[in-house]
């Protein structure tokens, strides 16, 4: 079973997972409806999820709430379509209102930071397009300005989003400006079409939220495949010294296709996967795909992350700060340190010159013999250092004799002091 640490009860090894994900070469975010209850849309199943409002509400229709996202059993009846488009408007409005919450932000900056290597959500609501992240539609013509390759997309819906309809007959696409449940206009044209010509009209298809239901083939798997399959070589193709993270944020791993997606990209063996989730998800059928469970909040798991960028800027900020500092004021900042190093240098200097103050027309080496004997004996009382004698004597046969006897003895306490450096 994957190691399971709460968040609430913090610890070193909460922070050291935190600073692995802050110092990440690559990290692939897998995300769930959990991230966006905060930001005022309902998640599906928890008890105050989408799918026991819908069960209160249309008990008479469906027997539970994931019945209504179920293709079986939506376009059975022309009842529980009509309760299907009235739940999925309703979830529009909500997801217009609703703005990028804290993980949507942690997502946008792993992007700016150049960590992020993609992001694979199965939410429906656009907050990613709002949080101002790259997000691949599939809908998108080609031409457009607004279309975002996938190579380039820091985004992938998996579930598809509320921001298009979709032609159950014809596959067009169109903007939410229409009415989920109204005629396709590009069949309702091309029958019209005929029908000027003396042909016989075509059916029409209608309008619905291009989103995939439970029990219907995903319209873009083999997109979707092959933008999984470039990330996994990616995250395969790593050098074993570094190190990537993949992060599964606030979803219950219930999902067949999202189970497969986590196997698939935690099989590296540079990555490190971690999920958060503010109840018990994995259970002994994740040994060996999940590393670590986290049992919290993602806000603020995220929000630990985020602090964690914060002081390695305000590090980076200061260091270019100082470089561009003028000489005089390096050399300012720099004073306080320097004195502190030299304390013991100046201390021992001066001691050598009062004790020496009175035997200046003595032999200049019996004074430094005599220093270094002093020196010595509170080294053996202090078992710390023992002086080299034949360093010290090399050293002091180098001075110019010719020099007059007071210049010599100083310079001879300053190669005392220089001696102190190799002593052992």
């Amino acid at each position: 079973m994957p190691e399971t640490l709460r968040l609430s009860e913090g610890g070193e090894e909460i922070q050291k997972l935190v600073k692995r994900v802050a110092t990440a070469r690559r990290v692939v975010v897998v995300t769930g409806a959990g991230i966006s209850v905060n930001c005022g849309i309902p998640d599906f199943r928890s008890s105050s999820g989408l799918f026991k409002q819908i069960q209160a509400s249309h008990g008479d229709v469906v027997s539970k709430g994931r019945d209504l996202f179920d293709a079986s059993v939506v376009f059975r009846t022309a009842q529980a379509t009509h309760v299907f488009y009235e739940w999925m408007t309703h979830l529009r409005e909500q997801c217009e209102r609703a703005q990028p919450g804290v993980v949507h932000a942690f997502i946008r900056q792993l992007a700016d930071r150049g960590q992020l290597q993609r992001s694979y959500t199965q939410n429906i609501d656009g907050l990613e397009r709002k949080a101002g992240l790259e997000v691949w539609d599939p809908h998108c013509p080609a031409n457009s300005p607004e279309c975002v390759p996938w190579q380039q997309a820091h985004s992938i819906p998996l579930h598809g989003t509320m921001d298009r309809l979709t032609c159950q007959l014809c596959s067009s696409s169109d903007t939410y400006d229409a009415v989920a449940g109204d005629s396709c206009s590009d069949c309702v044209h091309r029958s019209q079409q005929r029908e000027q010509l003396g042909r016989r009209a075509l059916a029409t298809g209608t309008l619905r939220p291009a989103v995939v239901l439970y029990g219907e083939p995903h319209p873009h798997s083999e997109d979707i495949a092959r933008i999984i399959g470039h990330d996994t070589r990616a995250l395969q193709g790593r050098k074993r010294a570094t190190h990537d993270v993949l992060l599964v944020l606030g979803t219950t791993l219930k999902v067949p296709g999202c189970k497969q997606l986590v196997r698939q990209l935690a099989a590296a063996p540079t990555t490190t996967t971690i999920v958060v989730n503010n109840e018990h998800v994995c259970g002994r059928a994740w040994d060996g795909v999940v590393d670590f469970q986290i049992i919290g909040c993602v806000d603020d798991w995220c929000s630990r992350v985020q602090r964690v960028w914060a002081a390695q800027t305000k590090i980076t900020q200061w260091t270019r700060v100082r470089k561009t500092l003028p000489a005089s004021c390096s050399a300012k900042g720099q004073k306080a340190t320097g004195e502190r190093r030299s304390t013991a240098k100046k201390e021992n200097v001066n001691r050598v010159v009062d004790e020496t103050g009175e035997s200046q027309r003595r032999n200049v080496n019996q004074v430094v013999v005599e220093a270094v004997q002093s020196q010595k004996r509170r080294a053996r009382d202090n078992d710390s250092i023992e002086c080299t004698q034949p360093e010290l004597k090399r050293r002091r046969a180098e001075l110019p004799m010719r020099r007059s006897a007071r210049i010599a003895m100083r310079e001879s306490i300053e190669l005392y002091h220089q001696s102190l450096s190799i002593c052992t």
